[in-house]
């Protein structure tokens, strides 16, 4: 570990334009083309030429070239040359999100599989465009269609690839009326901003909507705390950058917490540090992890602490899913996450779960590691980390919560800090 200078841990505010992407028009954005070749040319109106200058050709080269590919798009920047997006992933953890969107304009050379394209320009197998009913979904569904698309040719059998061979300058983004987002969802029985996966799978398991393996076909025991123990209050105690890190977010969530009659619910809590610095902060907490090694290891460390008269004895632990909270409507003031939701697959259902548990005017201290470019913070047990956008999209689409305030932890670390508030 190298040094986390505590004067980096700062906070920022997201604008709705930089947490949504901006919106589009209402009106009908897409240009379809048939040049009586077989395919199907597809082109949001406000995307410049494409280059190379042969475009068409490119990206109809791949449709016959790989098996079942029926839709392939253009890879998008944005006008200052960075990556907008190779194609959008649906189905997923994170939910919808613009793939390796922010990083450097020469980042993914290769073509990618995605769930969907939703904007750009992309050509489309003219059978398999008339077999999903492509022009009224496009009329229908005038911010959605290229996504309801591309899922039903998914369902249908076909794929879709995003190609680096083509280039866009493009920046939009979905942002339907309501009405239209309900239209998809009667269609498609999920919600396209985050679905839970229990609705997917309710619906389209074993179709062609659950492609890619990695995400859908379950993931190994977490055995993290059975191999490493106390790990955290080993490196709290060794490590001052850890340290620094663990006591700053630490007086963040006692900003949030404090004078509330309602407990902290550390989730995730491992192997109980966070609760115990909570406990000593004067804060009343419980905390809940999934694995017995982890709540054994937290009340082994915290039995030998001295805490408060306001922390009420000390943190209590339970073994308790984030799927099935083991706690009543409204029980805690203040939630955390931290350093949960990269390993989760379906975050919506436990944020939906902390939702409920809150009370009202509650907050959710979420912190986890940003995404970056060809790597991981811990690739052996991360499965999805996130960009701030991505991360603000998915707390805002849960029933009740909504993001007040954003932060980073940089120096060694790069984390995000997003802080959200239950409606009342």
């Amino acid at each position: 570990m190298g040094m986390a200078d505590p004067n980096t841990m700062n906070d920022s505010i997201l604008s709705p334009a930089s947490v949504n992407g901006g919106c589009q028009s209402t009106e009908n954005p897409w240009k379809i083309t048939r040049p009586g070749n077989g395919l199907v040319l597809v082109r949001h109106t406000d995307t410049p030429n494409p280059q190379p200058t042969d475009w068409l050709k490119i990206l109809g080269s791949f449709i016959p070239r790989l098996p079942r590919v029926k839709l392939v798009g253009a890879k998008r920047y944005f006008a200052d040359g960075h990556v907008f997006s190779l194609g959008e992933f649906v189905i997923h953890p994170k939910g919808f999100h613009h793939h390796g969107k922010g990083v450097h304009g020469q980042c993914y050379r290769f073509p990618q599989e995605v769930d969907v394209i939703s904007g750009g320009v992309m050509v489309v197998e003219e059978a398999a465009f008339d077999a999903a009913h492509g022009e009224a979904l496009l009329n229908a569904l005038p911010q959605l269609g290229p996504m309801a698309l591309g899922l039903t040719i998914r369902i249908q059998g076909g794929r879709c690839l995003a190609v680096p061979q083509v280039i866009v300058t493009d920046e939009s983004t979905p942002c339907p009326q309501d009405t239209e987002e309900a239209a998809f969802k009667e269609i498609f029985d999920f919600d396209w901003v985050s679905p839970d996966m229990r609705d997917v799978y309710a619906r389209h398991e074993g179709n062609g909507l659950l492609w890619n393996y990695s995400l859908h076909a379950g993931m190994m025991p977490f055995e993290k705390y059975d191999q490493r123990g106390a790990l955290v209050w080993e490196g709290y105690s060794k490590a001052d950058p850890l340290k620094q890190r663990c006591d700053h977010l630490a007086k963040l969530v006692a900003e949030y917490a404090l004078g509330e009659e309602e407990p902290v619910l550390d989730m995730g809590c491992g192997d109980g540090l966070f609760s115990h610095l909570f406990a000593m902060a004067g804060l009343e907490v419980q905390g809940i992890d999934p694995e017995p090694q982890g709540v054994a290891v937290s009340t082994k460390m915290c039995s030998t602490q001295t805490y408060p008269p306001s922390a009420k004895g000390g943190p209590r632990f339970k073994k308790g899913r984030g799927d099935a909270i083991p706690f009543e409507d409204g029980f805690a003031a203040c939630v955390t996450l931290f350093d949960v939701i990269e390993h989760l697959a379906n975050p919506i259902q436990i944020l939906k779960e902390i939702s409920r548990v809150l009370k009202p005017g509650g907050h959710l201290v979420c912190v986890t590691p940003a995404w970056q470019f060809g790597g991981s913070s811990d690739a052996v047990y991360h499965g999805f980390e996130y960009t701030a956008e991505e991360l603000n999209r998915q707390i805002n689409a849960t029933p009740n919560l909504k993001i007040i305030r954003n932060g980073n932890i940089t120096g060694i670390y790069r984390d995000l800090i997003a802080i959200a508030k239950k409606e009342a």
